[in-house]
């Protein structure tokens, strides 16, 4: 009797983790259809906005002059797709799907965009990151290049950059941990820009964004990567896809996550300017 009430547990709780990873595949299907669909009829509000969550809020990073300001439902609509976007861009834009990156918390929708701006063509390179809350979205992040953003549409000049002589973005990430793992606040502040912006929060410098303490005190000793990979770079901008881990003083890691890193060229290197994660991390404070 023992044997078949312990068997049947077993089976149980094997049936629950089966579940858990089947309704997470589905969010994650759902997720992924939900921003195709979006990106595709995106200039179309009447069919995007009922994918929307009543607490929807919209971020355009980089830096520009219409940077960084969160725009809930009603001003995305009336401000950004009604002023904004009609201004810089009055003849449309075709957006193309490159690739798209899901799971069940969230999604990065990578295009290439083909327009006529107010000061020429403006082919820029876009990711989308969307976050989902009820099977809605809650959250929608856009980066595209800076310097063309500048040029096209804003008459800015900037200087002509190199992307060999500034090297592979990925590069940033491997430096970056070097000064992270040895809890280098000074290092890290001179590779990092202010204000820094993550996950849809200011802040003065990069360093306020987390605690080393607390990290400790969760466990963590030190960071490792697992997988970068550059999602679009021109020089001037890159967008990075970073798989990491936290490992406590075992060894073990015990938390494996992926961020979204904005970087820009200042004096002639990447700068990191702000970062998103799809699924929330504990930052130790």
């Amino acid at each position: 009797m023992k044997k078949f009430l312990i068997f049947s547990s077993l089976i149980f709780l094997f049936s629950c983790g089966n579940t858990d990873a089947t309704n997470n595949e589905k969010k994650e299907v759902l997720n992924k259809k939900t921003a195709i669909f979006f990106m595709e009829n995106i200039l179309d509000i009447d069919k995007v906005k009922p994918l929307l969550h009543e607490n929807f809020n919209f971020t355009f990073m980089g830096n520009t002059v219409i940077s960084k300001k969160a725009y809930d439902t009603k001003n995305w609509i009336e401000q950004w797709n009604g002023e904004i976007i009609p201004a810089l861009l009055p003849n449309g834009i075709e957006l193309f799907i490159e690739d798209v990156i899901s799971d069940e918390e969230g999604t990065a929708v990578l295009l290439k965009g083909d327009a006529e701006g107010i000061n020429g063509e403006y082919d820029n390179d876009y990711v989308f990151v969307f976050k989902f809350k009820d099977d809605k979205i809650i959250s929608l992040v856009e980066y595209n290049s800076d310097l063309l953003v500048a040029t096209r549409l804003y008459k800015n000049k900037l200087v002509s950059t190199d992307p060999n002589e500034v090297g592979d973005p990925k590069e940033f990430v491997e430096e970056f941990l070097i000064f992270f793992n040895a809890q280098d606040k000074l290092n890290i502040e001179k590779i990092t820009s202010s204000p820094f912006y993550f996950n849809d929060q200011k802040y003065n410098k990069y360093t306020d964004a987390f605690n080393f303490d607390g990290l400790k005190s969760d466990g963590w000793s030190y960071s490792s990567v697992i997988d970068t990979k550059t999602l679009f770079n021109n020089g001037h901008a890159a967008l990075i896809s970073f798989d990491f881990a936290r490992h406590n003083k075992e060894g073990d890691p015990y938390l494996k996550s992926r961020i979204f890193y904005m970087l820009t060229v200042q004096e002639d290197r990447w700068i990191l300017n702000g970062g998103y994660t799809p699924s929330p991390i504990p930052m130790g404070n």
